[in-house]
């Protein structure tokens, strides 16, 4: 029971939300410490320019003012350093002592000074959020009738007679709860708010960084990832490989059977290869039948020995569908990050052509980047033999 009250009284706030809740408790504090500034440039007006304050008396509201002013500041502190609830707290306990003690000294004045208990209610509202303002709200209409109590007739003109008083009592205790429901709804609705449109955004999210078709990551998020993979690869010298593939013959398979069985192929080779990859892999169609690996914490011979497993799993695929449909395949090509590499760029490219020269050797090959090095070894001892 007590656990679920102090949840109540301080409830978990998700990082949206803190963030917003900090804005508007902001915004409340510039606003308290402005009417304090007001307070206390009209109070000194008074004071020098009219005997309505009494020198002790304008002293001592004078200091009332500038303590107040020192907790608001604070509070705002506080909310700097994300500690919003604690200073939603300090600060209504603050102006609740302050509304209290001034009812107790003075409790002629109660009509007016009554009205100062929405303070610490809103305080908490708006940065604790919840029910934060409930006890606030209770402490005011329990002081209420103890102030009524201290001031006797005096706070009882002619003129309203004690069923005006008790008009303004009830008045001012509908003021406070209904405050404060009001705040415990709005922080219940703004927290549904936040979560919605957080929700929204994540969706727009997924689908900036997923294929339609497939569910696999397309070739935007393959790049992002990339690049931090390449950061961290080359910050704490780890390998990182990749690994482009391109399905042999695909075309055919849409000519004959139609786009339609062309999608559910793609999507059940999709499925195959992603079956067996490490979750650190990273598996994205980047174009209609063209497909990309990233393998973190991978060597070239790794990613070549990926490849193999990425072959044989379509071919387990590839059993299983129609016999009129023949045998999926691919040409890939693999590499590897390299000291002198300077951009994501550069390890694409390798992959990407290291691809073309498997595409250029047949069906189901597959080639690694070295294999571009010894090509290009030949045509220099070709280009010099001429």
């Amino acid at each position: 029971m007590l656990d679920r009250l102090v949840a109540a009284l301080s409830p978990k706030l998700q990082p949206e939300v803190r963030d917003i809740r900090a804005q508007y408790s902001r915004l409340l504090l510039f606003l308290l410490l402005g009417l304090l500034l007001f307070w206390l440039a009209g109070l000194v007006a008074l004071s020098l320019l009219t005997d309505a304050f009494p020198p002790g008396l304008a002293i001592r509201t004078a200091g009332v003012i500038a303590l107040l002013m020192a907790f608001t500041g604070l509070a705002l502190h506080l909310v700097q350093r994300t500690r919003i609830q604690a200073a939603g707290y300090l600060l209504a306990s603050i102006y609740f002592l302050t509304t209290t003690a001034s009812l107790l000294i003075s409790p002629d004045h109660l009509p007016i000074l009554a009205v100062s208990y929405t303070i610490p209610i809103l305080i908490a509202g708006v940065m604790v959020g919840g029910v934060a303002s409930l006890p606030f709200a209770i402490g005011g209409a329990l002081m209420l009738p103890l102030s009524w109590a201290r001031a006797g007739s005096r706070v009882i003109s002619p003129t309203t007679g004690p069923e005006g008083l008790v008009i303004l009592l009830a008045g001012h205790l509908l003021l406070y709860f209904g405050l404060a429901v009001i705040l415990f709804f709005f922080s219940q609705l703004l927290a549904k708010v936040v979560m919605h449109l957080q929700n929204d955004a994540d969706r727009l999210a997924e689908l900036a960084h997923t294929d339609p078709l497939t569910g696999l990551a397309n070739r935007r998020h393959l790049i992002e990832q990339l690049e931090r993979e390449f950061a961290r690869a080359r910050r704490y010298h780890r390998p990182l490989s990749l690994i482009y593939l391109d399905l042999d013959g695909f075309k055919a398979i849409n000519d004959r059977h139609g786009h339609m069985v062309g999608d559910q192929v793609l999507q059940g080779a999709a499925r195959s290869m992603r079956a067996v990859l490490r979750s650190t892999d990273l598996l994205a169609r980047i174009g209609g039948d063209e497909f990309a690996v990233l393998l973190p914490e991978t060597n070239l011979d790794g990613a070549h020995n990926v490849a193999l497993k990425l072959r044989r799993a379509l071919a387990a695929y590839s059993s299983q569908l129609d016999p009129l449909i023949p045998p999926l395949t691919f040409c890939a090509g693999t590499s590897q990050l390299r000291p002198g590499d300077a951009a994501v760029d550069d390890i694409l490219q390798r992959a990407d052509s290291a691809m073309y020269l498997a595409k250029d050797g047949g069906k189901a090959d597959i080639r690694t980047e070295l294999d571009l090095e010894s090509l290009s070894q030949q045509r220099a001892g070709l280009d010099s033999n001429t």
